[in-house]
């Protein structure tokens, strides 16, 4: 792998954590429409973040090996 293709995996990797930041900020804040309490919704607001994470890293894994 050169260091281009590194750096640009790094900064995709940094992406993929921004977007599920921000899908889980969504799911807290759906949480929190539907009256859910507090912990709750950070709850559910985590399992948002952690499951798009996931979904990244596994499309990135399935991605990575074809353009190399």
């Amino acid at each position: 792998m050169t260091v281009p293709l590194l750096v640009f995996l790094i900064l995709v990797l940094g992406m993929c954590v921004l977007f599920s930041v921000l899908a889980g900020l969504i799911g807290f804040g759906i949480a929190r429409l539907v009256k859910a309490p507090v912990d709750k919704a950070i709850g559910w607001g985590a399992f948002v973040a952690f499951s798009v994470l996931t979904l990244c890293v596994a499309v990135l894994a399935v991605v990575v090996p074809l353009v190399t």
